[in-house]
């Protein structure tokens, strides 16, 4: 006889279920919810997590639609080179979902949607293949709770994985199955259609989804066809049929056809020795705050199961339903496959199937801990059926499921607060440049990337890629997993341009400077964006981006200032550079040296910015002579200089590009004072201004501290006053 299924009419009480699975999930999520929309989740520890390519994936599934491209290619992260995004975990199922929400309530509040969602949907499913089989809806709540709460789906929730929050079809794709099963004519071809599209559904999730599925499916449709040989046949059919349109809509609908073609030259796959399983044997038998677990709950269910069951007495009951023992032979293989490599048992090694497994994915399925649903299913299938039946209608079966429901809450936390960390500044430069009408390419400073198997620079350089959902144009920096190293490693160190502007490499001013000029133009560069906090403030790294960019005003130019941001404007962008000159007050400009309005114009030979009280200051004496760059209209000038020398007083040469003006004059050491130099007329254009010191000492050399820096002179501003006004 064939396996049933109940009605697809939703009574009360399952209608009621829905609600409570909801409930679970919000119980779960509340934190981040109520933290809404300016804070994501994060790990224990607060980390840079996968949020932001997981935004930027959703991101990218309309931009492509809306503008013709194609989903599974891009150009945007890596620019410029074009990137298979087939087997990243781009996600587009939940695209519908998030492109309701995100233009009411941006795309936090989508993406946490999106996860209530999944936590929802996971826990449904699985309560409504439970009570197919049978069981009680308090039991099957409990098991609802134990697979919604599971911490695979914490560790999913904190990191954003969006594509483990889609466990639900798991059972989904057994409720479809055993309808399939007992339909015939055209019903049956219907549920072979309907089986198709959740195969589906499962590549336009993940592409592993499909092998998690197979340890189950495989052992149920074997069953089903020894059960009813008589309609083996047109079963067989039927699901050849259905794995023929999953798979025909995978390619012609997802990124079944991209990923066959996927050239796989330059993949670094994770190590067998490197993959994540469930730590044997702690993290089977109690809640491990480190990574995914079994909990405490889990093992002593299945070990009562296996105690009150009677294999005879199942045969003889089972009738329609799924004998128990074929859900209890389920449980090995996800198991054992979850538990690595290898385990350690007195001492001893024992290799397991899963490095069978990693090796015919060449290194692809790098989580073994991600088969924790995969054994939760069957096993709770079978512990909750021998208590359903073992307690049926008596005092224990009203009692018992709230207390372990309870019980699973505490096992596995779900009531604490999922972590959350701010979102990166909100910068009103990126919603500009995303109103230009122009395709460029924007270069973030620090520069890195990362694709799962490897990272250049700090993770926060690959999260910049979260500003893309904002500017929409191109970027070098971001994250796409399971791609080609050589994609974005070439950054580390040994590209001079983007090696140097991620503190990796040091500077190679001609090299670098004919790089720009090349890539400006062949890549499209429309802004390089340099971010402070990204870069230590006391270190010299950030002033020499700065200066080297201002003394190339043929190739960028300041173009704003805000927050820690500072962007540079490419001479290519269509709206050009606009001379750089200081603010003009009745003939005088101005530079306020260590306050942001200094950047235009700051160049070599400077120390970080500092503040005494209001006033704010840098000393001079990085390098031999320090200097600032500005745009004069034509005329002779006379400079006042702010400054106070260090330690003994300094004889300051003023230079104007490289020549002298005038006579030195002597900064002395007691407090700030002004200091008047006047230089020849100079003509329209760019003017480097130079201070040139006698000499430097540091403060450990005179015993005044442990600083080891350089200094000369420590100035305030730079005032330039036309001689004609």
């Amino acid at each position: 006889m064939s396996p049933s299924i109940r009605n697809l009419t939703i009574p009360r009480v399952d209608a009621a279920a829905l609600l409570v699975c909801l409930l679970l999930a919000f119980l779960a999520l509340y934190n981040p919810i109520f933290r809404l929309p300016d804070q994501v989740t994060t790990d224990i520890v607060p980390v840079v997590t996968d949020y932001f390519h997981y935004h930027w994936n959703e991101w990218w599934v309309r931009h492509a639609l809306t503008t013709g491209l194609d989903i599974y290619e891009t150009n945007y992260v890596f620019a410029p080179q074009t990137s298979s995004l087939a087997l990243h975990p781009l996600t587009p199922l939940w695209y519908p979902l998030w492109a309701l929400i995100a233009p009411m309530g941006g795309t936090v509040v989508a993406m946490t949607a999106v996860f209530l969602a999944g936590y929802t949907l996971t826990g449904f499913a699985f309560y409504l293949l439970l009570r197919d089989e049978g069981i009680a809806p308090g039991w099957a709540l409990v098991g609802a709770a134990m697979l919604e709460w599971m911490p695979l789906m914490t560790t999913s929730a904190r990191w954003t994985l969006i594509n483990l929050m889609a466990w639900f079809w798991l059972p989904v794709a057994l409720l479809t199955w055993k309808r399939l099963a007992v339909s015939a004519g055209w019903r049956l071809w219907g549920w072979a259609l309907a089986l198709g599209a959740v195969l589906w559904g499962m590549i336009l999730t993940d592409l592993q989804m499909p092998l998690f599925i197979a340890p189950l499916i495989i052992p149920y449709t074997l069953w089903t066809l020894w059960r009813a040989p008589r309609r083996a046949p047109v079963l067989v059919a039927a699901g050849a049929a259905a794995v023929v349109i999953g798979l025909t809509l995978g390619a012609a609908v997802g990124p079944l056809d991209e990923a066959i073609r996927f050239d796989r030259t330059g993949l670094s796959p994770t190590p067998v020795e490197r993959a994540v399983p469930i730590e044997f044997p702690t993290c089977y038998v109690t809640h491990c705050a480190w990574g995914v677990s079994v909990g405490s709950v889990l093992l002593p269910l299945l070990v009562i199961g296996l105690a009150l069951w009677k294999p005879y007495r199942d045969h003889e009951r089972a009738g329609r339903r799924t004998p128990l023992g074929l859900w209890l032979l389920m449980i090995p293989l996800p198991l054992i496959l979850s538990a690595g490599p290898d385990v350690q048992i007195g001492g001893a090694t024992f290799f397991l199937p899963y490095r069978a497994l990693h090796e015919l994915f060449g290194g692809m399925v790098r989580y073994p801990e991600r088969f924790l649903p995969v054994f939760m299913i069957p096993a709770l299938c079978f512990a909750l059926g021998i208590l359903n039946r073992r307690l049926r209608g008596g005092r224990l079966a009203r009692i018992l499921p709230p207390l372990l429901l309870l019980l699973v809450a505490v096992d596995t936390r779900a009531l604490q607060p999922l972590p959350v960390r701010p979102l990166p500044p909100r910068y009103t430069f990126y919603e500009q440049i995303g109103e230009e009408p122009y395709d460029y390419v924007v270069v973030e400073i620090p520069t890195g990337g990362a694709s799962g198997e490897g990272i250049v620079g700090d993770a926060r350089y690959a999260e910049l890629q979260y500003y893309g959902t904002i500017h929409g144009k191109r970027m070098v920096n971001g994250h796409i997993s399971r791609t080609p190293t050589y994609r974005y490693f070439y950054m580390n160190t040994d590209d001079p341009m983007l090696a140097w502007l991620g503190q990796r490499r040091f500077l190679e001013a001609e090299t670098v400077a004919a790089q720009m000029r090349e890539r400006i133009a062949a890549w499209s560069i429309g802004y390089f964006v340099i971010h402070r906090d990204l870069i230590a403030p006391n270190q010299a790294a950030l002033d020499e981006i700065i200066a080297f960019f201002n003394a190339h005003p043929d190739l960028v130019c300041w173009h704003t200032t805000e927050g820690d941001l500072i962007a540079y404007r490419t001479t290519a962008h269509p709206d050009g550079c606009p001379p750089s000159s200081p603010a003009a007050s009745g003939g005088a400009w101005e530079i306020d040296l260590g306050a942001d309005a200094e950047l235009p114009y700051l160049g070599a030979g400077w120390h970080y910015p500092e503040a005494i009280f209001d006033t704010t200051v840098r000393w001079a004496g990085a390098a031999e002579i320090a200097s600032v760059a500005v745009d004069l209209p034509a005329g002779s000038y006379s400079l006042i200089l702010t400054a106070q020398a260090f330690h003994t007083p300094r004889r300051v040469t003023l230079l104007i590009d490289g020549a002298a003006a005038g006579d030195p004059l002597l900064v002395a050491p007691e407090s700030l004072s002004d200091y008047h130099f006047d230089f020849t007329r100079v003509g329209d254009g760019r003017a480097q201004i130079s201070l040139a010191f006698d000499d430097r000492l540091t403060p450990r050399a005179v015993g005044l501290g442990e600083d080891d820096r350089p200094l000369s002179i420590m100035v305030d501003r730079i005032t330039i006053v036309n001689d004609a006004s």
